[in-house]
């Protein structure tokens, strides 16, 4: 497989079939979060192993605020592979939350492979507006 293949098996399962993620990432996989956008039960920034990795791409599911995994839509996707082992990853998702508001963001990340596999990425995207819909509680 190629860079980008690898990157868009590791994020096209990443909810859809995890042990296939799992199986193009190395056991050190490492997610790196934005600093505004803090992650419930994490510490830090940089969210080391699969169990991390899936920690992270499950906490907006398991919020009572959070979004419906059933709603989400991925369109506007680009993916782009950089110089050696890095793929860009750039896409657009929209989806519902649990309290009925309308979710829409612009996301990137910076991939890093190792040996063939998803080593580390980055993400990079409007955490502000992500956490005034999805983590603020909700006001009558």
């Amino acid at each position: 497989m190629t860079n980008k293949e690898v990157a868009q098996t590791f994020f096209g399962n990443l909810w859809a079939d995890p042990p296939l993620a799992r199986s193009v990432a190395t056991d050190d996989v490492t997610w790196k979060t934005t600093r505004s956008m803090p992650i419930p039960g994490a510490d830090g920034l940089e969210h080391v192993g699969w169990d991390a990795v899936k920690h992270v791409a499950d906490s907006g599911v398991e919020l009572s605020t959070g979004y419906l995994p059933e709603t989400v839509e991925q369109f506007d996707e680009l993916w782009l592979e950089a110089e050696d082992n890095h793929v860009i990853y750039r896409f657009s998702m929209r989806c519902k939350t649990r309290t009925g508001g309308d979710y829409l963001n612009d996301y990137l990340f910076l991939i890093r492979l190792s040996g063939g596999k998803v080593a580390y990425f980055e993400e990079f995207w409007d955490s502000k507006q992500a956490f005034d819909l999805l983590m603020k509680p909700v006001t009558a």
